[in-house]
């Protein structure tokens, strides 16, 4: 049986071209380096170097071993990867979420049915969520559009709307609704971190003079300091989050509106059944 260092000894080789680079990117001296390609020879009978005074070389066999230890390299790593994600799914839940609301509305559910085991969020872009729920990154994941994937199980969730939360002594502020191009050339504040909210408000308003920040208190300050307009959930104001120093003008847009999607894979859906039914209950409920 070989030894695993030593095929990524080979590859690293293989890869760098002479020893002294590959024992450079493996740490290690290069006579360490020597000594494992000859003990590799003697185990496995054969030639794999051309050897002068001056340079070592991969024969034409040890090319074709040079690439079998990649690929064995590469399917260890995807073992490991895979009997550590089967073990942490028997303990952990992880949603991925593409905007932040979602993640709060959600959470309460997710504690309720899996209150024993560690519960975790992040947000990322439709590719990354799918991709990360086929591949166990996600256990569940909120889209803002159906999948139409086969391999996935996709539920309707709830609406969110965004608005514009306007100074109270700015022109905007007196109209009883505004367009993404009554914006154009403003101020704007948007916070970093919310998903593809960030790139509707980018996309609709791209000549905006914006300022993202990353921090929800720095938000909050410049809000309460500035006259720049910045943009206001209903599902944030009906969860509580509201300033009385914003005046707040409905968008007209249809892009200011999204409808989410819970989705799980379609071979857990019986797992997670009991979850998307109260989800559901919860989502009429709030209707």
């Amino acid at each position: 049986m070989l030894e695993t260092y030593i095929l990524e000894q080979l590859a690293a080789f293989a890869e760098y071209g002479t020893l002294s680079k590959a024992a450079e990117k493996l740490h290690i001296s290069q006579p360490a380096l020597s000594r494992s390609m000859k003990k590799l020879e003697d185990e496995l009978g054969i030639t794999l170097f051309v050897r002068n005074k001056s340079k070592i070389e991969l024969n034409e066999t040890g090319l074709v071993a040079a690439e079998c230890a990649k690929n064995l390299i590469a399917q260890n790593k995807a073992m490991i990867e895979r009997i550590i994600s089967f073990d942490r799914s028997l303990h952990s839940i992880v949603l991925g979420s593409c905007t932040t609301y979602p993640i709060t509305a959600l959470m309460p559910i997710l504690q309720q049915h899996f209150g024993g085991m560690s519960i975790t969020s992040e947000m990322a872009y439709t590719e990354t969520l799918v991709n990360g729920l086929k591949d166990g990154r996600y256990d569940i994941i909120v889209l803002n559009e159906p999948c139409e994937d086969e391999e996935i199980f996709c539920q309707r969730f709830i609406d969110e709307r965004i608005d514009l939360a306007a100074p109270q002594n700015h022109p905007l502020a007196q109209k009883s609704e505004v367009s993404f191009a009554d914006m154009a050339g403003e101020n704007i504040l948007l916070l970093a971190n919310i998903g593809f909210w960030f790139d509707v408000c980018k996309d609709n308003i791209p000549n905006g003079k914006y300022l993202p920040q990353h921090e929800r208190n720095a938000f909050d300050e410049l809000v309460g300091a500035t006259d720049f307009l910045c943009f206001s959930s209903d599902r944030m104001r009906k969860a509580g989050y509201i300033r009385d120093d914003r005046v707040i003008v409905p968008i007209t847009d249809d892009a200011a509106k999204a409808t989410y999607y819970i989705a799980c894979l379609d071979r857990k859906k019986k797992e997670y059944s009991a979850f998307f039914s109260s989800v559901r209950e919860s989502a009429m409920n709030d209707l």
